[in-house]
């Protein structure tokens, strides 16, 4: 790759999460580096280094996923939309950013509801006036779907988070309305279908547990992806680095 740099108008859109603290939104990485700041946040290379962040060879910068899959999957952590600016280096799935702001958040399921919200929804007020809170991630991205990077030359691979946690859903609520449903068989007869059909009901319930749990396990590896980029086997492939500058660049 070369190291000329496109030109792009406006801010690039991208997908992560933050530690959601009574004083601010941390990152799940470089956490001691203290919260995001309210208005843009400027990338520093936290190994050190002598350069501007984000530099090619090297993995500092602000990371973010084009799409908002990865970024929405933990229970635990705020999940959030960044307006990314500066120069950056676009990978296949993500980007590393010279600056960027925090344009809306959704909070956890932790602080959703009650006085835990009501104090997270103040601080967010206070420390970032300028960034859209919601109680959940489904209506965050409705206002804020991902921008198309097509014409940048990368092409993200399908996101396949929502497909795991619909097919999660459907088998947990399938084994439940199944469950359910010997409430209307008569209590003898129930007995005897059971002793009738173990083998195939023990199968099924292998089966059943054996889904959930690979199901759960993909779906955390999506959540223990610490962000583009970041560690080997993630969702980065340096092959595909594009470097650009947006056009509001301060």
């Amino acid at each position: 790759m070369t190291d000329d740099r496109a030109l792009v108008a406006g801010e690039l859109r991208g997908y992560r999460q933050f530690e959601l603290r009574d004083d601010g939104l941390y990152p799940l990485v470089h956490g001691d580096a203290g919260p995001w700041s309210g208005e843009v946040e400027h990338a520093r290379c936290q190994a050190g280094g002598d350069h501007p962040a984000p530099a090619r060879g090297c993995r500092c910068g602000l990371y973010a996923w084009y799409l908002p899959g990865a970024a929405t999957v933990a229970l635990g952590p705020a999940s959030a939309v960044v307006a990314a600016r500066g120069r950056s280096v676009l990978g296949d799935r993500g980007f590393r950013a010279a600056a960027a702001r925090i344009e809306a958040v959704s909070l956890p399921v932790t602080a959703r509801w009650g006085p835990a919200s009501k104090r997270a929804r103040r601080m967010l007020a206070e420390r970032y006036p300028s960034t859209k809170v919601y109680s959940s991630p489904r209506r965050m991205l409705a206002d804020h779907p991902p921008h198309d990077v097509g014409a940048l030359g990368i092409h993200p691979p399908p996101d396949r988070s929502r497909t795991y946690r619909a097919v999660l859903v459907a088998v947990w609520a399938a084994v439940v309305v199944a469950v359910y449903s010997l409430v209307a068989v008569p209590r003898g007869r129930t007995a005897e279908l059971a002793e009738q059909w173990w083998p195939l009901l023990l199968l099924l319930a292998v089966a059943w547990q054996a889904s959930l749990v690979w199901l759960v396990v993909r779906l955390m590896a999506l959540q223990g992806s610490p962000g583009p980029g970041v560690g080997t086997g993630g969702p980065w492939k340096e092959e595909a680095e594009r470097t650009t500058t947006t056009g509001a660049n301060e």
